[in-house]
């Protein structure tokens, strides 16, 4: 047994036996028990806290140190995190640190465990609503590629077009938003941050270098959700709402509309190109308002007015 991994058995008696003295250590291993001191002393040099007690009932026990040292997990335990990874994937504010885990976790365990692995991930979560995903390669480079900061080219399809472009951008980080990947990236030689929807992505490349980027979002999920509510949309929408920004910001989604606060009252904020959507949108939040612009915005609300009458 090399001394590598004579020091991982080692931790694994230590996990599997709390309080196993080095004498007991020792025969296990077939090494002297000076060696299985030594080892042991390696291990904490490693990060690991292992308290010792003197004594005949005396001996070894790991507990919980300062930093976060290298676990070891057999099948099961791997797959237990891998399940549980899948989970945190739809929760906020963990989706992406998730998703570099598990592809971290897939990189490093035996070939035999892949196929685990591989099934486990195709588990989906169960879900009323549509959900419009990215592919699992895509996903997974761009998350690794935010984390180690690293350059990629990406061939991404602009909306309402279905031909793609190879675009080199340096990536910042993964967000989610109603259940949709956006990735905001700075392309090369420019100095604005974009966003790209990840399921628009069909290819991923690293280029294994970095470009210069401009200073990053302050709040990421914020950015989004400004570029989603106010993209290069054909409408710029404003309307007043008399009532209070509090209240308006309890009804919209900050991806779909800003809410602007000016005294009592507010102003919403948001782009579109399809004017019918905003005139239905806007009356199902059952709001008294008022349409600052376009002019054309309230034609289209009398005309969702009139039908809702001749209708009901």
């Amino acid at each position: 047994m090399s001394t590598t991994s004579r020091r991982l058995e080692t931790l694994a008696l230590l996990q599997a036996h709390p309080g196993i003295s080095a004498t007991q250590l020792a025969s296990r291993l077939g090494v002297t028990e000076r060696t299985a001191r030594r080892d042991v002393a390696h291990l904490r040099e490693a990060g690991y806290r292992i308290d010792a007690e003197a004594g005949r009932e005396g001996g070894y026990r790991l507990s919980a140190g300062r930093s976060m040292p290298p676990l070891l997990l057999d099948a099961d335990e791997v797959a237990a995190v891998a399940v549980g990874l899948r989970t945190a994937v739809s929760v906020e504010g963990l989706e992406a640190p998730a998703v570099t885990a598990l592809a971290k976790l897939t990189q490093v365990v035996p070939s035999r465990w892949r196929t685990r692995l591989s099934a486990l991930a195709e588990v989906e979560t169960v879900s009323g609503r549509p959900t419009r995903r990215p592919g699992r390669e895509v996903l997974v480079a761009v998350a690794l590629a935010c984390r180690a900061g690293e350059a990629l080219r990406i061939r991404h399809r602009r909306q309402g077009s279905g031909t793609t472009r190879p675009v080199d951008v340096q990536p910042h980080r993964l967000v989610a938003v109603r259940r949709r990947w956006y990735l905001i990236a700075c392309p090369r030689e420019e100095q604005d941050w974009a966003v790209y929807a990840l399921d628009r992505v069909e290819q991923v490349q690293p280029l294994g270098t970095r470009f210069p980027a401009p200073q990053e979002p302050a709040d990421a999920a914020v950015f989004v959700a400004e570029r989603l509510a106010h993209g290069p949309w054909r409408y710029g929408v404003r309307v007043r709402v008399h009532t209070s920004a509090d209240l308006v910001r309890e009804l919209v989604d900050p991806a779909v509309a800003t809410v602007v606060e000016d005294g009592d009252e507010c102003e919403l904020r948001f782009g579109t190109d399809d004017l019918d959507w905003a005139a239905r949108w806007l009356t199902y939040l059952n709001l008294d308002l008022d349409v600052i612009e376009p002019a054309a915005l309230n034609d289209q609300l009398r005309n969702l007015g009139r039908w809702l009458a001749v209708r009901y």
